[in-house]
């Protein structure tokens, strides 16, 4: 298996058992057992470890090791913050960029989310509103955004919707159509408080004990 693969195939392995609660916050990563069960070389989960890091998933201390981070609403909030920010500036420049036929995609991918919240069928929404996001991002034209997007949507994983999927789809809807008419002003400020709401979500859960993050796949 090339180097990049298997790095990524680690990655993604223990990130999985990070953001599903296998590995519990504070659980130490020993790089020499995992690469003995993943079959990869220990340079190569060090290399992993380090990605992880930097999304804010595992925390290296000095002497220690590795450990699995705290994911607690406070962080997950924080990536909110980065979030509304990031995906305001991906629909602003997506403006510019933007063919009929990603009209027509992002309007299809809206109705579905749409569907499927009304049919309960949560984790399917939530990867399919994932790949909305994403999608707009990608718009942008814009590489470093689009990478620098990957941490907030990783910590995302831990989040479904648990806003009215109405209030979900129409605000949907209002960015596309924003996009669509080339109003950067407009779209950036209906991407801003797309996100913006689904951070007071989960803040006003967590101020009322009642958060729980519930992993999608």
């Amino acid at each position: 298996m090339p180097a990049r693969v298997a790095r990524h195939h680690v990655r993604q392995e223990i990130q999985r058992r990070i953001l599903s609660g296998e590995s519990k916050p504070g659980e130490r990563l020993s790089q020499q057992s995992l690469a003995r069960e993943l079959g990869v070389a220990q340079g190569t989960v060090r290399e992993s470890l380090f990605e992880l890091q930097r999304l804010g998933l595992v925390e290296s201390v000095d002497q220690l090791g590795v450990f699995v981070g705290s994911l607690d609403a406070n962080r997950i909030c924080q990536a909110y913050q980065v979030r509304e920010a990031l995906e305001g500036l991906a629909a602003r420049l997506g403006c510019g960029n933007v063919a009929p036929a990603d009209i027509v995609t992002l309007r299809e991918m809206a109705d579905e989310i749409y569907q499927l919240a009304r049919k309960g069928k949560e984790e399917a929404m939530g990867r399919l509103d994932r790949d909305f996001h994403l999608h707009i991002t990608e718009l942008s034209r814009n590489k470093i955004l689009t990478r620098l997007a990957e941490t907030y949507r990783v910590l995302g994983m831990m989040v479904r919707a648990s806003r009215e999927p109405r209030t979900i789809h129409d605000e949907h809807l209002a960015i596309i159509t924003a996009i669509e008419k080339n109003q950067p002003d407009n779209a950036e400020r209906l991407a801003r408080h797309h996100v913006a709401e689904a951070a007071k979500m989960i803040d006003s859960q967590a101020r009322q004990g009642k958060f729980v993050p519930k992993w999608v796949d």
